[in-house]
């Protein structure tokens, strides 16, 4: 088994086997080389806690599982390999959030890929998400596919376009995270930013988005443009945006209307009754953007590659 090299970095592709997960493939190839990292394919037998106390059989009973996961993932890191990247592949028992979030920590990984089934509802609730999990305590950004999207992603690195990002922007610290990744992102690819703040107005529901009036949209045009030289990303904005209404529609809305084909933005992190109460607006635009999304939350490493420039590999582009 190969393994990537250290100072390279790496890129943890966390799999399921399922649409999604497949589909997040290809754009883990793209940015593994854009970037220059090295690419961990994880998958995650599902265990409860309490696996060292199993019997003997019920341990074996595993073996079918993990040997037929360990083919599939052998096979992803041989594609990746076949296009340039430098790939391992590591299979775990146990609680998948746990698992990912531990070898992301121990290998100081830059960048977490997952897809997601995109669920809503009474079913996430139910359920429960990995992928939220991860955004709520990933150390690093987080790229995510849903499952409407997935039916539309080239199986090819070399046929994706991501030649136009949208970024979301509240002003806080998780945002200017965000930004600072997407301008790496958008530089090493030749794409252009288009910068989005949306301001929610007070006792309405702001279901459609409204250009705010003339003094309130310079200030926040002005706080875009102090953000954009903060992160020198001049040579990468394209457009700046300031509108008034709903953020998660707003934010889906404008995504179609400038025809991203990424979305980047940053996560409070929140959890428990906090989360419930107040909600995400990050977390329900990976559950319903058709288009892949790079989340960021603020105090991730400052090592990251995603956030810091690299020199891109020869490889894909």
């Amino acid at each position: 088994m190969r393994h990537p090299v250290r100072d390279k970095g790496t890129l943890l592709l966390a799999t399921d086997f399922s649409g999604p997960a497949r589909a997040v493939f290809p754009y883990a190839l793209k940015l593994a080389s854009v970037l220059n990292l090295g690419l961990t394919i994880l998958h995650v037998v599902k265990a409860p806690p309490g696996l060292e106390e199993w019997s003997p059989a019920a341990r074996r009973s595993l073996e079918p599982l993990k040997t037929k996961a360990l083919l599939e993932i052998g096979r992803l890191a041989r594609l990746a390999r076949e296009r340039g990247v430098t790939a391992d592949h590591r299979l775990l028992v146990g609680i998948p959030e746990d698992s990912i979030l531990k070898v992301a920590e121990d290998a100081q990984v830059d960048l977490i890929a997952m897809g997601t089934h995109g669920r809503t509802g009474w079913e996430r609730l139910r359920l429960g998400s990995v992928v939220e999990a991860i955004l709520r305590k990933a150390p690093c950004p987080v790229l995510t596919v849903n499952a409407s999207g997935a039916a539309h992603s080239p199986v090819n690195p070399l046929r994706l376009n991501l030649s136009r990002f949208l970024v979301a922007t509240d002003f806080s610290a998780s945002s200017e995270a965000a930004l600072r990744s997407a301008v790496v992102l958008a530089k090493r690819l030749n794409a252009q930013v288009v910068l989005l703040h949306v301001s929610e107005p007070s006792g309405s529901s702001g279901l459609e988005s409204v250009h705010i009036n003339e003094s309130s949209r310079r200030r926040a045009d002005q706080r875009l443009q102090n953000a954009i030289s903060a992160c020198r990303a001049e040579q990468v904005i394209s457009d700046r945006i300031v509108l008034q209404g709903n953020p998660l529609e707003v934010i889906l809305d404008q995504a179609k209307r400038v025809k991203a084909d990424l979305i980047v933005m940053g996560t409070h992190g929140r959890r428990g009754m906090k989360l419930i109460i107040l909600g995400s607006v990050a977390e329900s635009v990976v559950r319903r953007a058709g288009r892949p999304v790079v989340v960021v939350k603020a105090g991730v490493k400052k090592r990251s590659k995603v956030s810091s420039g690299v020199k891109p590999a020869p490889g894909l582009r």
